[in-house]
């Protein structure tokens, strides 16, 4: 029975929602899923380290969450 699958284009082993295939196991290049915000960038996945970047590192819809700092 095939399910469907993601693309995962930075291979970071998160996969792109708006990229999928049906297979019964998943081919090179994809993976079971679909929780990568920024397939482009490998940095960026769920999990991943916030850094003050002005990006979304982490996929939780906040940027730069916890690392900028006040300044006087």
């Amino acid at each position: 029975m095939s399910k469907k699958i993601y693309a995962d284009a930075d291979a970071d082993t998160y996969g792109n929602l708006n990229a999928t295939t049906q297979a019964c196991s998943a081919p090179v290049g994809y993976v079971n899923n679909s929780t990568d915000c920024n397939d482009a960038n490998a940095n960026v996945h769920p999990g991943a380290t916030e850094v003050c970047n002005s990006v979304d590192d982490n996929c939780n819809g906040q940027v730069d969450e916890g690392v900028q700092s006040t300044f006087y």
